[in-house]
Parts: C-alpha cells; structure tokens; sequence
C-alpha cells in the first residue's frame, strides 16, 4: 500500500491522529511523510499503524499509552497506564521551579535537595534536573506505586548522565523522611503533583479516555480534593519541629478555591503564593513554613 492510499482512506476519519501513528511507525518526522507521499508501506507496518488507530478511536486508548511515550520539553518520557500523562500545566510548575531555583541560589553555590512527591512517570524531578544540572545533589522521588517508580527509574536511568545521590522510595507521602539522613541546613525543593479533583467535579468534566483509561487516583480526592495535602503538611510540621532550622519551599498544583481553603485551615502555618496559572482555575502555588 502507498502511504498516500493510507492517509487518503475516507474509513479513517482522524487524520492527524493517524498521521501521528505512521511517524510513529515508519519513524519519520510529520515533514518527511508529506514528502514520500509515494512511499510503499508493508503490511505489518500498516497492521500496526491501524491497531494503535482502532485502540485509540475504538478502545479510547490515550495516544500516549499507545505510544509508550511522551515528548516533554522536547524530551521523551516513558509512560504507561501505572502513570499519569503529563499535562500542559506540569511545564508551567518546571518553569516555577526552575527560575526559583536561578534566582534563590547562593554565591557559595551550596547544593540543594528535592523532594519529588507522587513522582508519577519522574516528569517534574527529571525536567528540573535537566535544566538545572548543578544545583542539586540528593533527591528523593516518592510514590505509592510501585508500577509508577518503576517507569520514573527507567526515565532517570534514560535520561540522566550526571551522578546524584538518589533514591526511589514506596512511600505514603514523606513519611520516608523520618528514615533518611537528610543535611537540614541545606535547603529542600518540594514537588508535590497530588491528586486535587473531587469526585464529582472529575466525573462530571473529564474526557471519556481519561476516566476509562488513566490512573482514578491520579486526578481524584474525595469531598474537596485536599485531604493529601492536608496530610502532607502535617507530616512536614512533625518533621519540621525536631529540626532547628529546615528551609523547605514547597510548589503545588490546585484549584482557585482551594488555594483559599488551604489559606484559612493553615494561615498560622505556612504562607501561599500564587506564582503561575493555567486557563481560568488551575493555580501553581509555592508553600513554605512560617518562622
């Protein structure tokens, strides 16, 4: 078959989905497909181009999961269904991340820690490391999945060169703190893509293939979506008050409203800013300890 009679096919609707799983195929780039329009496919190539059509027009199968991968800052990431699918919005928590860290590093150059919290497929640590390759040395990715440290390890293995002292750790948030040595007078970035969305909001506004298909517990929370966060920080004030000084700045991912609840339940604790937003509702919000 030539690769024009493919795309031409009036049975095959989705045009730049099947685009996409003929690159993904043939391994060429969306140009050098419109350029060998003439080309001859083999039959095996367009038995595989057409099964990740059919699962994910028919199945409702993310393109991602099909794929098994993920371009992120023009880096590709492993994923699958252990994990969940970065979104537009984790690169705006990166670029928080990344001009805090430019911008609060000391002339001592003193080297900081990461704390990457429900570490899905690494995304978050992996991107921050990538841009800022010396102004880490230990990192800690935390998950309750095992199915999803195992994709972040692979990812770290794939993509980092540079030697940290890491560790990928099953754990119920940061409860792992209390078993580490960690160097308390450095300070410590935290990352935490917790799930936010209550019940009702996500079943409500979410797309067909992403409740049938990605992880429930990646996105949803119970009543309000917050009680995760609730507890992450009461985890931290423990930790918090068996140290001196422990300089923490914590970037989170959450709704408008939710920004304001979490303001009233911790007012006397922990302040909040506002540092990026994505659409009308979805707030980055960086977090730290009052003195």
């Amino acid at each position: 078959m030539l690769l024009q009679d493919l795309l031409q096919n009036p049975e095959y609707k989705q045009k730049f989905v099947l685009e996409k799983f003929i690159q993904e195929v043939l391994q060429i780039s969306r140009e050098e497909m419109w350029m060998q329009m003439d080309k001859e496919i083999s039959g095996p190539e367009v038995d595989q181009i057409l099964t990740y059509y059919r699962a994910y027009v028919e199945d409702k199968k993310p393109m991602e999961y099909i794929l098994g991968h993920v371009d992120f800052f023009q880096v590709p990431f492993i994923v699958n269904e252990n994990t969940l699918i970065p979104r537009p919005e984790t690169e705006y928590m990166i670029t928080a991340v990344t001009e805090y860290t430019k911008e609060n590093l000391d002339s001592k150059n003193q080297k900081w820690i990461l704390l990457d919290i429900w570490t899905w497929c690494g995304v978050l640590w992996i991107s921050v490391l990538l841009q800022n390759p010396d102004s880490y040395d230990q990192i800690f990715f935390s998950d309750i999945s095992t199915g999803a440290l195992f994709v972040a390890q692979k990812n770290y293995e794939n993509l980092i060169e540079k030697k940290y002292d890491h560790e990928f750790l099953q754990s119920d948030l940061v409860s792992f703190i209390s078993d580490k040595s960690l160097d308390t007078s450095k300070p410590t970035t935290l990352v935490a893509n917790l799930p936010y969305i209550p019940d009702e909001t996500f079943d409500e506004n979410s797309p067909d293939n992403v409740q049938k298909r990605e992880p429930r517990m990646a996105f949803v929370w119970w009543d309000d979506g917050l009680d995760l966060y609730r507890k992450m920080f009461n985890q931290l004030f423990d930790f918090k008050s068996q140290w001196k000084i422990w300089k923490v700045m914590m970037f989170l991912e959450m709704m408008t409203r939710q920004v304001e609840i979490l303001e009233k339940e911790f007012w006397d604790k922990l302040s909040f800013e506002e540092v990026k937003t994505f659409h009308f509702n979805i707030r980055i919000v960086k977090a730290s300890f009052k003195d």
